[in-house]
């Protein structure tokens, strides 16, 4: 049996020569590198499995740029799924998947030769959702590791003797603020036993010298040392 469309006879079961149109194109590929920050993000966490194989799931639309039909259904399953997934693993952070999904969801639908008013607001969509991935994710990095790399460290961080911080932490903090010292504080971790002491941005460096000596001088101290903004905050 023989299908015309658009003036030329293809058989049944034969590829659409015009595959999927350049504005879903653009917004499956939109939804990948959406994913992509989430993806990084997920690397430092205890389940970056999950982010990768989520990641990955956001390109099997991508494998059907020659079917049209194939790739609309790609597009509504992945991204379907991918919200109800976010639901299911809100507490792991999956729900930052939606912007993809949502994208994802629009390219299937968004074809110009269907529906020319509707794909072509679905693709504004697209660009207003993409465009709020991309703001979010320059606003995270510049938060988290752009501006604390380039801010001057204001605080030292000593290593005590294991539980030192319950009982010394009170008395650090009464001989440590006549040295410059705002806060002082004390934590335990898998890393040991730490003491961390905050001083002003402009306590001059001599006084930052006097208060690093005396911090050294505390009982149970094994070492001081200048902590980044980004480490210490």
């Amino acid at each position: 049996m023989n299908v015309f469309k658009t003036g030329v006879v293809m058989k049944a079961g034969q590829l659409d020569e015009t595959g999927v149109h350049a504005l879903q194109r653009a917004l499956a590929v939109g939804a990948v590198l959406a994913g992509v920050p989430v993806v990084l993000f997920g690397l430092w966490s205890n389940f970056s499995y999950l982010y990768l194989m989520t990641g990955a799931s956001l390109t099997a639309p991508l494998l059907c740029l020659r079917r049209p039909k194939h790739f609309t259904r790609a597009c509504a399953i992945v991204g379907l799924v991918l919200i109800g997934w976010g639901v299911l693993g809100v507490f792991l952070g999956m729900f930052l998947f939606w912007p993809a999904a949502v994208l994802l969801l629009l390219a299937g639908f968004a074809s110009p030769r269907r529906h020319p008013v509707t794909a072509w607001t679905m693709g504004g969509l697209g660009a207003l959702v993409a465009a709020g991935v991309l703001t979010g994710a320059a606003v995270f990095v510049w938060s988290l590791v752009i501006s604390p790399s380039l801010a001057k460290p204001h605080t030292y961080r000593a290593a005590t003797d294991p539980g030192w911080f319950r009982d010394g932490v009170g008395d650090a903090q009464e001989r440590l603020r006549g040295f410059g010292a705002t806060e002082v504080y004390g934590n335990e971790s898998d890393q040991g036993s730490f003491l961390e002491v905050r001083f002003p941005d402009d306590l001059p460096p001599a006084r930052r010298a006097d208060l690093k000596k005396e911090i050294r001088r505390l009982p149970g101290i094994r070492w001081v040392e200048l902590c980044s903004v980004r480490k210490c905050g």
